[in-house]
């Protein structure tokens, strides 16, 4: 079992990791793709990085993607009800359109969506290794919806011989899931079938929560084929699909938490084709891929029954080169997106737009000495839509010798969010949008695993943003005049008695600034988080733990016409106990007990979130 997060803001260490059952994990072992796009050793990249295992998903209990970066600093989540319902997360205070979210490299943002924003509510976390997550302006290697950072989900990949496994779980809420996976590799084939089901009955969405139910099912399927045809060519096929069916609660409709007619489907399919040349120091990946995004929602309200319809494809294609040199790595990239999209309410006229994507970037990290490592990304991208847009990257970080084991590191960054095809489609009163830019830096100290302070600061220019005019009824979106603030401090440590096989963890977020154009807070970000867990591992192989979240202040808006009001939503904490064991040496339980104290709160004003609840799951390997 591995410690988890494995905070790797300042390189060499924020991982913690220890085992009583298996080897070490070392830091150098740890091989993450998010930062230039080619593996590289989670040492050479002066990036603030979160690594998320799947011990930390199983021992957790964590159900969808968005439970598991709850808990990362810098993170915070916001739910519209229960599993399957809208989730909204931030990263150091920006808008999940500012996000990249990707599964083992394919992007998963929709451009159909509202900002561009992947759809963490349907991405389940069975069959998982491992999520990376890189804060900080990552623009200047992938370009748009990246300027807060990147979350990569990596899912398991075949094992010499034949594997596989079968999960069932069962807890509150009458749900059921079940995952399932059958592997098989040699020499030159690999071949993967990953499956997984999850339905529940839930509970209402908007509160109170014991109203009618709002139940949620989703089926998952990733299916993965490599050949390698010899030490030097190798080519990988993978297919993703995730189709859900969602009750949910209108808040315009006259039945309120008693609506039992909104619902809602999605369907959404992803293929990729890698081919990986490889010849000594130099390796070259030819990608393709493709993202089928496809949602209706079904309202009821004052108005009658309405249908809306999200239609989204993504084609993306890149060739990307890596040069191994005594002193570094230089990565050169070229890649080729096609966007297009629409969306429809009832019968009225489709809204569309697309638009073409081409770029080229250059990334390099030099070990100037033992000491000091120095990364520098350079991107252009050419828009058929927009002006063109040059971003950039400049790290630095160093092991000082006078005291082994504390690391610095600061990263200056600017980055670019292009207008999603909803955003394009619906603009106010004609007007022509552009993207937002973002520029700032972060600064981090740290000593092992013990400390780590990392101070943020960033600022939006144009960003975009939804107006409305209740005088004639007329909205869209629009490019905001000004800048708009992002700025930090988040705090880690990590403590293992090994004696008494105790580990503790802790992290702690303070947003200094989140500020609109105009001065005012945004709303829905938490001024304080703080997380923390204890878990004590027996040398039988149990684990018990115990976890907390604090959120502080937070506002959010009634609701309410033609002038909302602010409402508060923070300050609560919620706690929750985990335990799990190998009954024999192929079969492992766990059981989880979420919000023990039953806390009643809201993340979002007037929706319901879960009280006291039990999950429990057996899975059997091979």
């Amino acid at each position: 079992m591995t410690i988890k997060s494995l905070s790797l803001i300042t390189a060499t260490l924020l991982l913690t990791t220890h085992t009583y059952a298996e080897e070490n994990l070392q830091l150098e072992d740890i091989t993450i793709t998010s930062t230039n796009k080619v593996p590289t050793s989670i040492q050479n990249t002066t990036a603030n990085v979160v690594v998320i295992t799947s011990n930390d998903i199983e021992e957790r209990g964590y159900q969808t993607v968005a439970e598991a970066i709850s808990t990362v600093s810098g993170i915070s989540i916001t739910h519209s009800g229960g599993l399957g319902q809208q989730t909204s997360f931030f990263m150091r205070g920006a808008d999940s359109g500012k996000i990249l979210v990707l599964l083992d490299g394919v992007r998963l943002n929709d451009p159909s969506t509202t900002n561009g924003t992947a759809l963490l509510d349907s991405l389940l976390t069975d069959n998982i290794e491992q999520i990376e997550i890189v804060k900080g302006g990552s623009g200047s290697i992938w370009g748009s919806h990246a300027s807060a950072g990147v979350i990569n989900i990596i899912s398991k990949k075949a094992k010499d011989g034949v594997h596989g496994s079968l999960g069932l779980s069962y807890g509150s809420h009458n749900t059921k899931g079940a995952d399932a996976a059958l592997s098989y590799k040699d020499e030159k084939l690999s071949a993967q079938v990953l499956a997984s089901y999850l339905d529940t009955d839930g509970f209402s969405a908007l509160a109170p929560r014991k109203a009618e139910d709002d139940g949620y099912t989703n089926k998952n399927i990733n299916l993965k084929l490599g050949y390698a045809f010899n030490a030097n060519n190798q080519v990988n096929l993978s297919y993703n699909y995730i189709t859900t069916d969602t009750d949910f609660d209108d808040r315009f409709s006259l039945l309120q938490a008693d609506d039992d007619y909104s619902h809602a489907t999605s369907d959404q399919t992803n293929y990729a084709l890698d081919y990986l040349f490889t010849q000594d120091n130099y390796s070259a990946t030819f990608h393709a891929s493709k993202g089928e995004y496809d949602r209706d929602y079904y309202t009821t309200g004052f108005f009658g029954d309405g249908h809306n319809v999200y239609r989204a494809t993504l084609e993306e294609y890149s060739f990307i080169n890596a040069y191994d040199y005594t002193s570094g790595k230089a990565v050169l990239g070229l890649e080729y997106k096609d966007i297009d999209g629409f969306n429809r309410y009832n019968l009225f006229p489709e809204s569309q737009a697309d638009y073409i994507n081409k770029a080229v970037y250059l990334s390099n990290v030099y070990h100037i000495h033992e000491y000091t490592l120095l990364e520098t990304n350079l991107r252009y991208d050419n828009y058929d839509e927009f002006d063109n847009k040059t971003t950039y990257k400049i790290g630095l970080k160093y092991s000082h010798d006078f005291l082994q084991g504390f690391i610095t590191s600061a990263n200056y960054y600017t980055s670019y969010d292009a207008p999603s095809a909803y955003q394009l489609a619906n603009t106010a009163f004609g007007r022509l949008l552009k993207p937002s830019y973002t520029k700032g830096y972060d600064i981090s100290a740290g000593y092992k695993d013990l400390l780590t302070l990392t101070y943020f600061h960033n600022k939006v220019e144009d960003s975009i943003d939804y107006i409305f005019d209740p005088l004639t009824f007329i909205g869209g979106y629009t490019n905001i005049d000004g800048t708009s603030k992002f700025s930090g401090l988040e705090v880690e440590s990590a403590y293992t008695l090994d004696d008494y096989n105790l580990v503790f963890s802790a992290n702690y977020t303070h947003l200094f600034d989140y500020e609109k154009e105009d001065g005012t807070d945004l709303l829905r970000r938490a001024k304080d988080t703080l997380n923390a867990s204890i878990s004590y591992y027996t040398e039988s192989d149990m684990h018990f733990g115990v976890d907390a979240q604090y959120l502080g202040d937070r506002l959010d808006t009634d609701g309410s016409f033609p002038v909302a009001s602010e409402v508060s939503t923070g300050n609560y904490t919620v706690w929750n106990l985990n335990f799990s064991t190998k009954l024999i040496h192929d079969i492992d339980f766990s059981l989880h007990a979420k919000n023990i104290f039953d806390k009643e709160y809201e993340s979002t004003y007037g929706y319901a979130t879960e009280g006291r609840s039990l999950y429990g799951k057996i899975k059997y390997s091979f």
